[in-house]
């Protein structure tokens, strides 16, 4: 295509919000590349992108796409504010606390990274509430589509305790981990976590059991039946002493 500007006002009308989900999901890569590659202005792109990040997006079928694209958009620019930032990894870790385990995992990885990135935001991990109170007030708005407006930046990520008490342990570790991350150790690698169903997670878990009793074959480990060996049936009577276990009849 020689003129790919052509396009740009298919795009915009396909990917906006009043639109099919799916329909805004496929557009967004098109919408993304002219963006990046020939100078398109979209001034309200994040705030569509933010209308998007849904609990049922991280389920849907082309979730895949939509969360690769989610990615470049929010971990490739690092000029994004701090309170835009702050609104997705809010409005993301909402989601998750919905969302199946390949989703939350995913969320749980680009927020570390988001947060990692942006320094500023770190605030949201370690705020807590006044000694004297039983917490804080949440003054996160979730209803408003506007990531300016959310007011993220003021509140705490108290999604990541109830993650870190997930079924699921994978889930649960990982949110234990976000903000204890050391400098050193780079930031994980997204795509990794894009390729996680629920069949893939199974075979790890079925995988690692057969490791872990390969081990134990191979150590010979007694299984304990009980913690004293009996010496007799009975202990304070006449009877104990004549049915003592090795004991003469």
């Amino acid at each position: 295509v020689h003129q790919p500007l052509r396009f740009s006002d298919f795009f915009v009308r396909a990917y906006s919000p009043g639109n099919n989900g799916i329909t805004s999901l496929l557009a967004l890569d098109g919408l993304f590349y002219l963006m990046t590659e020939h100078g398109l202005e979209h001034p309200r792109f994040y705030e569509s992108l933010y209308t998007l990040v849904q609990p049922q997006a991280l389920g849907a079928k082309h979730r895949g796409r939509f969360l690769e694209l989610l990615t470049k958009c929010l971990c490739r620019n690092e000029m994004l504010p701090a309170h835009i930032v702050a609104s997705f990894v809010k409005r993301l870790l909402r989601a998750a606390l919905n969302a199946p385990p390949p989703g939350a995992l995913f969320v749980l990885a680009i927020s570390s990274n988001l947060l990692r990135q942006h320094a500023e935001c770190a605030c949201l991990i370690h705020r807590n509430g006044d000694k004297d109170d039983n917490g804080m007030e949440d003054v996160f708005d979730p209803h408003t589509n506007d990531p300016t407006k959310t007011r993220a930046l003021e509140s705490s990520l108290w999604e990541l305790s109830a993650l870190s008490q997930h079924y699921y342990p994978a889930v649960a570790t990982l949110a234990k981990s976000i903000g204890t991350e050391d400098e050193k150790i780079p930031l994980l690698d997204t795509d990794d976590f894009l390729r996680h169903t629920y069949k893939s997670l199974f075979d790890q878990e079925r995988k690692r059991g057969e490791v872990s009793h390969k081990k134990k074959r191979q150590k010979k480990i007694a299984t304990p039946l009980t913690f004293v060996e009996p010496k007799r049936l009975f202990d304070d009577d006449i009877l104990g002493e004549i049915l003592s276990i090795g004991g003469n009849i």
